[in-house]
């Protein structure tokens, strides 16, 4: 079946003429709440309608028309659809999403970055600094490819820990490309948090290997970030640990 181009033009339309649609999805009224919570006019985009039969009918937009109307906005700027039948319009619901791809963690760093938040700028400040820099993959020891853990590490421990985790990195197994992964990343950002730097750089600059291979044999045990971070430190603690007496003031006690 050929595909119609329907006409558009945007308008701001009053919330009272806006009508429901059929074919739309069950209100998931907890997201209808989440946008009220952070709402931002800025991330708002436009709601689709379409004008058929002298009516406009919400085509896409209806959660984001159902906190408008709670947070008793009574115009919205909406694509308006005409030409469009019912069974046009359902297509058009159908088919909305399938040719857009979203904005991907880099994507919104570097977005963030240029429309200065201030987080954002700081981190990226921290790995420059470090002779690191933001990528899409860890092919590279001086790329970093997970992003949301740089954020993780700041959010959980503060931009001090992440520069000191960057700078051991860099110290202790430059040239390693799994290094800089994002599970090593958490794990190196809680054992500087425990227990700081710690000759951490002197003790295990030749270990990665064996330490990458314990982890990997127990990383089932670390199915959330936060397990990650303490069993990849558990196997840091141990390897460091290796050659000290029991009675050595070198020696760094493991508590889970």
């Amino acid at each position: 079946m050929e595909k119609k181009t329907p006409n558009q033009q945007f308008v701001y339309v009053p919330l009272a003429k806006i009508e429901p649609s059929i074919y739309q999805r069950t209100t998931n009224h907890r997201q209808v709440k989440n946008i009220i919570k952070d709402f931002d006019e800025a991330k708002l985009g436009t709601l689709t309608l379409s004008n058929r039969d002298g009516s406009y009918h919400i085509i896409d937009g209806a959660h984001r028309l159902s906190a408008l109307r709670a947070l008793e906005y009574t115009h919205a700027l909406c694509e308006i659809l005409t030409g469009l039948t019912l069974e046009d319009e359902a297509d058009y619901f159908r088919r909305q999403g399938q040719d857009k791809r979203g904005l991907i963690p880099f994507d919104k760093f570097k977005a963030g970055i240029i429309s200065g938040d201030e987080k954002c700028i700081r981190i990226n400040e921290i790995i420059h600094s470090n002779s690191f820099h933001i990528g899409f993959s860890n092919k590279d020891f001086s790329q970093i490819g997970a992003v949301n853990t740089l954020f993780e590490i700041v959010d959980e421990y503060g931009f001090e820990v992440l520069d000191y985790t960057l700078r051991l990195l860099a110290h202790t197994w430059s040239g390693i490309a799994t290094a800089s992964c994002g599970d090593c990343m958490l794990g190196v950002a809680e054992f500087v948090h425990r227990y700081g730097a710690a000759d951490f750089d002197k003790r295990l600059k030749d270990s990665f290997h064996s330490i990458w291979f314990d982890y990997k044999d127990v990383s089932r045990e670390a199915r959330y970030s936060s397990k990650v971070r303490k069993v990849f430190c558990r196997i840091l603690v141990a390897h460091y640990n290796k050659g000290l007496g029991n009675n050595s003031k070198k020696r760094l006690k493991w508590e889970g």
